[in-house]
């Protein structure tokens, strides 16, 4: 093989040098990140600490929030969940048509009912009540709207700070 096309050929099979980020940079990113996180109102009771996740394919509560909101299940569910520590969780059954507000936008979902130790959250908000919400999210910014116009509301997310999540108590409103 010809010298300079050896060279020619070397210079495409390397593989480019990836720059280092700098450290106050990756400290700067990890501030700026937000949970998909708001308050949700049940039965004139507030529950703080709720999870958004548009990757859940159901609404999730545990059963202490299931009590501290005076709710009951009300018919069993053969469904398994896969947690997102890789966790097969079978729910304790499902509760029908609960109202809940955000914002004063009201919606009505279901909800499958898991022990205190299968959820790092109180409930998880997936893609049913996305998609009855209306809601259009605004990850990057922090935000996220729920409703249809004129009642259209604007739903900030929590910032990324240490939270309590997984506590047994809630607060009032």
């Amino acid at each position: 093989m010809v010298p300079s096309a050896r060279r020619e050929l070397r210079k495409g099979l390397s593989t480019p040098k990836v720059p280092k980020v700098p450290t106050p940079l990756n400290a700067i990113i990890a501030k700026c990140e937000c949970d998909p996180i708001i308050n949700v109102q049940c039965n004139g009771l507030v529950l703080r600490e709720v999870l958004v996740d548009g990757g859940v394919g159901v609404n999730v509560m545990t059963i202490l929030a299931m009590s501290y909101l005076g709710l009951k299940i009300d018919r069993p569910t053969s469904v398994t969940l896969k947690m997102a520590n890789k966790r097969v969780v079978r729910p304790k059954g499902v509760i029908s048509n609960v109202v809940i507000t955000v914002m004063r936008v009201f919606t009505i979902v279901d909800f499958h009912v898991v022990l205190k130790e299968d959820g790092a959250y109180p409930m998880i908000l997936g893609r049913p009540w996305l998609t009855k919400s209306h809601a259009r999210n605004y990850w990057g910014e922090g935000y996220m709207t729920i409703g249809v116009h004129p009642n259209q509301q604007k739903v900030p997310f929590a910032s990324f700070v240490k939270s309590s999540r997984g506590t047994s108590e809630y607060e009032d409103a």
